[in-house]
């Protein structure tokens, strides 16, 4: 079973349990040839290595290892008392032609040598592979898979998802394949899109195939072995990778590091800390007769190493950043960065709703991150410009926007009732959303390239299409802005009620902001920074905002007002009534008892406990989407932050 711990972007530090232990995910598990042994597992472990993968195939042919296996276990064979999966003679078969052996028949081995994870003999499809040919393999696949996954015992199987370079394909195998009693899914077919650097296409197969496939089951990416492309993998959802690449390098002399490979006879330092690097020069690893073992241990300290730099980045929520930065290292990376644009709705679905650390802006590509996206989007569907006589558009500064232009706004509210945008790298924004995440929490180049500039002009111009400029904006220039202006048509308005509107919209939903604030308001404003800290509605507490992220965290009497305004499910995770006794009590929401949960709802979300008869339970953040939490088995739904005994 497998549990999600945390998560950036479609990345997740999960644990799955095995029958030799515990592997958190993103791992990475070395390829271990029984034949060919580098680096002997029992050493990897002191590296970071939680578990590692070798060819059944390979084992059963050699009569030798065949029977050692059956004797003695596929552990003892190896030397390695962790976790192990079996790869079973697909690549094999593709590159040498057929092989004598059944589906069933790896199957039966692996489990009687005592493999944790199996894989089935599936058809490996080349990227150059016509659509008939990778259809007729594909199919060919899925029925094996079927018949492997009746018969794996209590084996775990790993159904490796094909469907060479073609999109629909891939997402046909991965809903095909998420029926059958799969506990990993590897993508396959892939390593000769990295050895002929189609980064691109390996990153739409990928992503096609983890849009369909079971939430709750971990995604392998064989050959995925360089450090180079570790970020991106697990950025892209890949939870586990392999890697022979330590161990075949070496043997040519080559070194990896996360921005590339060299040779070692085209280097004059190491530009490493690793232990071998540390303690040896450049001439004295050329000279020693172990230099194979030592480049490929330095090849696994390196990929290690960069395993816990993406590990740290998630637990951050860096891990964009980390993409963004290890993709420039070659023109075929930052290809495959790109198609992530492509798919963008998948990650919005994942994306939290806000994070602890600022946005940092450190490329063209950083402006199409799924938190900018979102905010593009939701002001466009969620957010109602007011009425005025006119709209001022301020140019990109110093956030927030409101602190940065409070005296040209004084001076403009003095003469007229105007409305305020400001003109951000993002999108164009209205001032009383300055505060909210990503808008305010980010820092941003003061120089925009041309294709900034030419993004802006583009999402400027599908703003004023969506009509969401009243008349058309009059761009702050100074004091000579001021002479231009209209009289006065209206009330000054009540910009922080504007900004509780504003806000509440676009986090909860367009309506949300009217039906919270029906009534007598009344705003708690701080002394020292006056900003908004609670809002009070005929008396009652309903919405308290956040000083980090800029939105609100919900209280029981606005969490009930936001019931009467919203049908089911919207805002809400419905639970079953064994839970709710205990979810009134200010008990965390556990997967397994979730009913159903809105569509729309992403990680961090506030959201309503409700019970089936649609009675308020709890208030608290989303840990999931609704597809996680009615597909995993365990771990938590929602992180409740306050029970409310009146539900039922």
């Amino acid at each position: 079973m497998f549990e999600l711990k945390d998560r950036d972007g479609l990345a997740r530090i999960g644990i799955l349990e095995t029958g030799h232990g515990r592997i958190e995910t993103p791992t990475l598990l070395p390829v271990i040839n029984p034949n060919q042994i580098t680096v002997p597992p029992n050493e990897m472990k002191a590296l970071g290595a939680q578990a590692i993968i070798t060819n059944s195939y390979i084992i059963r042919k050699n009569e030798d290892l065949r029977t050692a296996a059956l004797e003695r276990g596929l552990h003892s064979l190896v030397g390695f008392d962790g976790p192990i999966m079996t790869d079973s003679g697909t690549f094999q078969a593709h590159v040498y032609g057929k092989i004598e052996l059944e589906p069933l028949e790896i199957i039966e081995f692996q489990k009687a040598i005592g493999s944790d994870i199996g894989t089935v003999l599936d058809i490996f499809s080349e990227p150059d592979d016509g659509r008939e040919k990778v259809e007729s393999d594909l199919a060919e696949t899925i029925r094996r898979t079927g018949i492997s996954a009746e018969n794996k015992g209590k084996m775990m199987l790993a159904g490796t998802i094909q469907g060479g370079r073609f999109p629909d394909l891939r997402e046909w195998a991965a809903k095909e394949m998420s029926r059958f009693d799969c506990d990993v899914f590897p993508i396959g077919g892939v390593v000769p899109m990295m050895e002929r650097q189609m980064y691109f296409t390996l990153a739409d197969s990928v992503l096609s195939a983890k849009a369909c496939l079971d939430p709750s089951k971990p995604v392998h990416l064989f050959g995925a072995g360089h450090p180079m492309v570790f970020s991106l993998a697990a950025l892209m959802g890949c939870d586990m990778l392999d890697s022979s690449a330590y161990a075949k390098y070496a043997r040519e002399g080559r070194m990896m590091f996360p921005d590339g490979t060299r040779f070692l006879a085209e280097m004059r330092e190491l530009p490493c800390h690793c232990p071998v690097c540390a303690s040896h020069s450049v001439a004295e690893v050329t000279e020693s007769p172990d230099k194979e073992k030592l480049l490929a241990l330095h090849n696994l300290y390196a990929s290690f190493s960069e395993l816990r730099a993406v590990k740290q980045a998630i637990h951050e929520g860096r891990l964009w950043e980390l993409a963004e930065t290890r993709c420039r290292a070659h023109p075929s990376l930052l290809d495959g960065l790109k198609c992530l644009r492509k798919h963008g709705g998948l990650f919005e679905r994942h994306e939290p709703l806000s994070r602890d650390l600022a946005f940092l802006c450190t490329s063209h590509e950083s402006l199409h991150r799924p938190a900018v996206t979102r905010l593009r989007k939701r002001i466009q569907e969620r957010y109602e410009p007011p009425q005025s006589s006119c709209e001022i558009l301020f140019p990109e500064a110093a956030r927030p926007y409101s602190r940065t232009y409070a005296e040209p706004i004084k001076l403009v509210m003095e003469k007229t009732d105007a409305h305020f945008w400001a003109d951000s790298l993002f999108s164009p924004v209205p001032l009383e959303l300055d505060e909210m995440y990503p808008v305010s929490q980010s820092v941003v180049s003061e120089h925009a390239d041309r294709h900034t500039a030419s993004d802006k002009d583009e999402i400027m111009k599908r703003f004023h299409e969506a009509g969401m400029f009243r008349s058309q904006p009059i761009y702050w220039l100074g004091s000579e802005t001021l002479e231009k202006l209209p009289e006065r048509n209206g009330p000054v308005p009540d910009m922080n009620l504007m900004r509780v509107k504003a806000v509440a919209d676009m986090q909860f939903g367009r309506g949300a902001g009217a039906a919270l604030l029906d009534g007598k308001v009344e705003l708690v404003v701080s002394r020292n920074t006056g900003r908004i800290r609670n809002v009070i509605v005929d008396g009652n507490h309903i919405l308290s905002m956040r000083a980090g992220d800029g939105f609100f965290s919900l209280k029981p009497a606005g969490a009930r007002m936001l019931i009467a305004a919203f049908a089911p499910p919207k805002l809400r995770v419905i639970v079953n009534s064994d839970s709710a006794e205990f979810n009134v009590q200010g008990r965390n929401v556990f997967c397994g008892f979730v009913v159903d949960a809105d569509p729309g709802i992403v990680p961090g979300d506030e959201v309503m406990v409700v019970s089936e008869k649609d009675g308020l339970c709890a208030i608290g953040q989303a840990a999931m989407t609704r597809e996680e939490m009615l597909a995993f088995g365990k771990g938590v739904a929602v992180k409740v932050r306050e029970g409310l005994k009146a539900g039922g």
